[in-house]
């Protein structure tokens, strides 16, 4: 009896020492997979988490781009109604004193509109549709102006068809009356001109009127121009002022040449 208790429990030690390693298998394996599980789940989330980050990424650069748009056209709109009322302001003025001049503006204020309307609205433009337009309204001024202002518009067939944004130069140029030549019993000269200069292309609005004030520069006109360069250029473009000789002022925008020249 005591050597079929011993045969036995030999046998299921036996037993034991052989299923022992094949549980340890057994777990090793469910381990692994239970390992492989996570890793999978883990990497899972983390393609969902980036692709949600991808996705937020996009909508925050639509949003932020719409949201320079809607600044850029707000800030083109404050530019727009002050030359309309300073033009209708002019032909009323001229109506009292000289009939046959308001006559005239009113004519040339009808073909500057007619042709500047359609692209107020826009956001790009070209350097000869805008030295155009300036041109009218440099054409405009001179009625009321009459021999108190002298004005040249050159720009280059070569940068006319190059694109920059609109009412900046018209804006430049009628602080140049405004505030330079208005003032001088005398009047003075504009000058309009544009060159290129490493890829930077560069447009000047130089006049003789009274030089720089104490307000010099911080007009709403030319903080607009300086807002609407930062948003569409960044650091690339830029307005300077400077003083011109012998006397005036030179106005400079400077911004990258976006397009090879043909």
């Amino acid at each position: 009896m005591m050597a079929v208790e011993r045969a036995g429990a030999i046998a299921f030690v036996e037993h034991e020492s052989l299923l022992a390693p094949t549980i340890v298998a057994v777990v090793r394996y469910a381990l692994l997979c239970a390992l492989v599980a996570v890793v999978f789940i883990y990497l899972r989330v983390a393609d969902e988490n980036g692709a949600r980050a991808d996705a937020a990424e996009r909508d925050r650069a639509r949003f932020v781009q719409r949201m320079e748009e809607a600044r850029l056209k707000m800030l083109q709109a404050q530019i727009e109604p002050h030359f309309l009322f300073n033009s209708l302001a002019n032909v009323r003025s001229l109506h009292t004193t000289a009939p046959a001049d308001a006559e005239r503006m009113l004519d040339n204020l009808m073909k500057y509109f007619a042709a500047a309307l359609p692209h107020m609205r826009a956001a790009e433009s070209t350097l000869g549709r805008e030295a155009s337009l300036t041109t009218s309204y440099l054409e405009i001024q001179a009625i009321r102006m009459g021999r108190r202002l002298a004005f040249d518009v050159d720009i280059p067939a070569v940068l006319a068809g190059v694109p920059f944004p609109p009412l900046m130069l018209l804006t430049l140029v009628e602080n140049a009356i405004r505030h330079g030549l208005a003032p001088q019993p005398g009047g003075g000269a504009v000058r309009v001109d544009a060159s290129l200069h490493d890829r930077e292309l560069r447009v000047r609005v130089s006049d003789s009127g009274r030089g720089f004030t104490q307000t010099s520069g911080r007009g709403t006109g030319l903080a607009n121009v300086r807002a609407r360069l930062a948003a569409i250029y960044g650091e690339s473009g830029r307005l300077s002022l400077k003083r011109n000789l012998p006397q005036g002022v030179v106005a400079t925008i400077a911004l990258p040449l976006a397009v090879p020249l043909r």
